[in-house]
């Protein structure tokens, strides 16, 4: 495998592990500030995932529940990360291409967000959509800072757009 194939996996296992570590602290920071078990919201999902939970108010909050989640969790932020990493790499070749990977990110983290809030309706009376919505917007901050900074082909190339779009353009008579 080439460095830079290397590079792209190894930054976008780091990507997939900020933006887990990031959303899952958040979560449960959110739990806690609710008065709430540190680990709730997980045990909810992974209770409703995997041991077919249909009401919140049953749920018990248990290792089993906890890392079942947590599994699915992490290897959906990896997975994310290792293409986030490769679309940051493929926009170092200028500014079509990261505009086309920016759309293609924010697209993919849209949807991914949607069917969360979608296959989870029936459990969102028992955890607020702003305890999702925070951690995950602060997860998509983070892990775009490490691009940009492990990036900086890709910096100088956007810095380059918005610099251009500054100075006037002359027009003809």
């Amino acid at each position: 495998m080439s460095t830079s194939r290397v590079d792209t996996v190894w930054h976008g296992l780091m990507v997939g592990l900020i933006g887990y570590a990031t959303v899952a602290l958040g979560v449960s920071v959110g739990d806690l500030v609710q008065g709430r078990s540190f680990f709730y919201t997980v045990a909810l999902f992974g209770e409703w995932m995997f041991y077919g939970l249909k009401d919140a108010a049953n749920v018990r909050v248990w290792p089993g529940a906890v890392f079942a989640y947590n599994g699915v969790h992490f290897v959906v932020f990896l997975a994310f990360g290792l293409l986030s990493s490769w679309l940051a790499s493929v926009s170092e070749r200028g500014p079509l291409y990261w505009y086309g990977a920016l759309v293609m990110f924010l697209f993919v983290f849209v949807h991914m967000f949607a069917a969360v809030l979608l296959m989870t309706e029936s459990l969102r009376a028992a955890v607020p959509t702003w305890q999702m919505l925070v951690p995950t917007l602060l997860a998509l901050v983070a892990m775009s800072a490490y691009l940009l900074w492990t990036h900086p082909q890709l910096r100088r190339e956007m810095d380059e757009w918005v610099d251009k779009d500054d100075v006037p353009s002359e027009t003809p008579l």
